[in-house]
């Protein structure tokens, strides 16, 4: 009974975000690889997380990496060190984050968010459209949101693979 009541009261929780919700205003810019300085990169907890993100690291050497990590209801995640991580209750009613580093990483101006979550989330939602990233880009997928959606892909590694690709041919003109 408890659990009901909990996901009944999480469900108007999520609905209050949704209204809510709102793409932040901010100028669109896309970057070439070398000249991203700063990324924030949101992912859903996985089992091959620490190889998405190693993979990641190496790919954008030179580019300080802030880590984001949504844990649903089925993740557990004992990785916290040098990463932020958030759940479905840090949301409080009317719509309230409440996790000050999530916060915190949403006011932070960022060159690049990159989004490597699998299946969309109201929360992980809420931070691909209100961070102040000057590009955000993420896999194609039902209920995705970014500035550069990357058709054909199913996987994080092979995400990361094409992005890269995609970035190193950017020229500013």
């Amino acid at each position: 009974m408890k659990k009901i009541i909990n996901r009944i009261l999480h469900r108007f929780k999520e609905d209050s975000l949704a209204k809510r919700m709102k793409t932040v205003t901010r100028t669109v810019e896309y970057k070439g690889l070398d000249e991203i300085k700063s990324c924030l990169v949101l992912w859903t907890a996985h089992l091959q997380e620490e190889e998405w993100l190693r993979v990641l690291t190496e790919k954008f050497r030179g580019i300080k990496i802030d880590k984001l990590c949504f844990l649903p209801d089925s993740s557990e995640n004992t990785v916290t060190e040098g990463r932020v991580v958030f759940r479905k209750e840090d949301l409080g009613f009317g719509g309230k984050i409440q996790n000050a580093g999530l916060q915190k990483m949403l006011n932070n101006k960022y060159d690049l968010l990159v989004d490597l979550t699998l299946e969309p989330y109201i929360l992980t939602r809420y931070v691909t459209t209100n961070a102040q990233a000057l590009c955000v880009v993420g896999m194609k997928k039902e209920g995705g949101y970014g500035d550069i959606l990357v058709d054909g892909v199913k996987q994080p590694l092979e995400f990361i693979e094409k992005l890269t690709a995609l970035l190193a041919d950017i020229k500013k003109f």
